[in-house]
């Protein structure tokens, strides 16, 4: 049975058509499910297991502090080589959609609410606590040797050298000496709180009514993990307007507003972030890193202001 007939089945089955059709993601399609529900069908991209421990975490979730809603999963299926599941629905609108058409003014106002909605994430608590620091791993032994979350990004980040190395040291100036930069910083004791980290925390992944306020924060994933909340701000700050899409010099008003309102000191700290996360996911939509995205980690890798 072709795909194309499978996934047909599959609607048919639940009683879903093309009217309830929500929209397209990386991995999965959308559909209206009932009136506070979404009917989710899974691409090859994804897996029951992982569908399965991300079933797990959002029930983990305590979000009884924080203003918007997380993700739900009721149920989840397998239908042949197809992955179903149904979740709560979270009301909004795409915020990258609405992006476009904000005035000056409208931007900052929601950048500020971007990073108001970030910082609540602080407050947020798992019960149960997932294994080690990353929500999904695939090292049999990664809960051992990491005393600290510097322990694990450093671990972590000589895991990812392995991967991408061949392809760094020919576009980044003094590629090695650059990793031992990191690596001496890493080597220091981390000293500060552990909350959870969304790691993908960009426009496309908030939802937001019609008077600007965040109603939802959505797909959790390669990057959730447990540690420094900076690490989220900072991956939020560069991925808002990662290729300057809306010529709005959104990645110096953003920085901006961060350093107003948590202090100047969390500068260097976001630089660092962002250098760490351009080699982690330098090669995560290409594996030959010979994409877009692994160009913009070899332009922030060669940022001079980022190393300074």
């Amino acid at each position: 049975m072709s795909p194309f007939v499978e996934k047909a089945k599959v609607l048919r089955k639940y009683k879903i058509n093309d009217g309830h059709f929500l929209g397209r993601g990386m991995e999965a399609e959308v559909y209206s499910y009932g009136k506070d529900k979404v009917f989710k069908l899974y691409n090859h991209m994804s897996s029951f297991k992982k569908q399965e421990l991300l079933k797990r975490f959002y029930a983990s979730i305590d979000s009884s502090a924080v203003s918007y809603a997380f993700p739900y999963v009721y149920d989840m299926y397998k239908e042949g080589d197809i992955v179903v599941t149904i979740e709560k629905r979270i009301q909004g609108g795409n915020m990258q959609r609405l992006l476009p058409k904000l005035s000056f003014d409208e931007m900052t106002a929601i950048m500020e609410s971007s990073l108001d909605a970030q910082l609540e994430m602080r407050s947020v608590k798992l019960s149960p606590k997932f294994e080690g620091y990353q929500l999904f791993h695939d090292d049999p032994n990664h809960a051992e040797e990491k005393k600290d979350w510097h322990g694990f990004l450093k671990q972590y980040l000589l895991k990812k050298q392995n991967e991408v190395e061949k392809f760094l040291s020919k576009d980044v100036v003094n590629y090695k000496e650059k990793l031992t930069v990191l690596h001496t910083l890493l080597s220091s004791e981390y000293q500060g709180d552990y909350t959870l980290i969304h790691g993908d925390y960009y426009p496309g992944n908030l939802l937001i009514d019609g008077e600007g306020k965040i109603t939802g924060l959505i797909d959790f994933g390669l990057m959730t993990m447990v540690g420094d909340y900076l690490f989220d701000v900072a991956i939020g700050w560069v991925l808002f307007d990662m290729y300057d899409e809306l010529k709005a010099n959104v990645l110096d008003r953003y920085l901006q507003i961060i350093v107003t309102t948590l202090g100047e000191e969390v500068r260097e700290k976001l630089y660092f972030y962002v250098l760490l996360y351009s080699v982690f996911s330098a090669n995560v939509y290409s594996r030959d890193c010979n994409d877009g995205h692994y160009q913009w980690c070899v332009r922030n890798l060669n940022n001079r202001i980022y190393w300074e």
